[in-house]
């Protein structure tokens, strides 16, 4: 029987291509995510319900890249993952895709994005996943084609952590409902829980989170050192 983590793929996107551009910690974990729990072009025959086969195809379904001197490196690290093809730079991977990943630091995201996002595929969907949404979003409107729509995300843990029941923020900021329903279903493979927000939304989440967070950290360091003088 196949592993239930395999992710249904619809047959209109048969020949769907996942980019991400930035192979650090979370851009791997992604990577070999998707690889892993089932993006690896499975299809099912709809006719054979209830007794459904599934069909598995180990194509490059997945195009990746980072800094171009981490080419050969990264071309090693992933040899043997059949479905990830790693590409020397962002523009091929922009080109190929047609769902792309920024997985990059929140403040290189302008930068990057103004160099790969003009090489940008028609009608394809471009999401990043910083922890900042605000100059997320602005670099993708300011630099990424009219006719691309902007469907961002974003797990809330780290990159060590198995993402299955993690919380998993989607943002449908400038996309159809069908582009989003392509994204909800590369990611389902992730086994995480969907939550739905604005860029606006989300920020303002973690900014409250953070300040709990760092507050909560001043009383205890205050009480450590209230205790180290007694």
């Amino acid at each position: 029987m196949a592993s239930s983590t395999l992710t249904y793929v619809p047959p209109e996107m048969e020949n769907f291509i996942v980019g991400i551009i930035g192979m650090g910690d979370m851009g791997k974990m992604y990577a070999r995510r998707l690889s892993d729990a089932g993006w690896k072009f499975c299809l099912l025959q709809r006719s054979a319900i209830p007794n459904i086969e599934m069909l598995t195809r180990n194509a490059d379904r997945i195009r990746a890249c980072d800094r171009e001197e981490q080419y050969e490196d990264l071309c090693k690290e992933f040899s043997s993952r059949t479905n990830i093809q790693i590409l020397r730079n962002g523009h091929l991977v922009s080109r190929a895709s047609d769902y792309v990943i920024y997985s990059v630091e929140a403040a290189a995201i302008s930068r990057v994005v103004a160099e790969y996002g003009p090489s940008t595929k028609q009608n394809a969907i471009v999401g990043g996943q910083t922890s900042c949404k605000s100059p997320e979003i602005q670099a993708f409107e300011d630099h990424l084609p009219p006719d691309v729509d902007i469907v961002s995300c974003h797990s809330l843990h780290g990159p060590k952590v198995d993402t299955k029941d993690q919380p998993l923020v989607l943002i449908k900021h400038r996309a159809s409902d069908i582009s989003f329903h392509k994204v909800e279903t590369v990611l389902r493979c992730l086994q995480s829980k969907h939550v739905y927000l604005t860029a606006h939304e989300h920020d303002r989440i973690t900014a409250d989170t953070q300040a709990v967070t760092h507050a909560a950290f001043l009383t205890r360091n205050g009480t450590y050192t209230r205790a180290s003088r007694s």
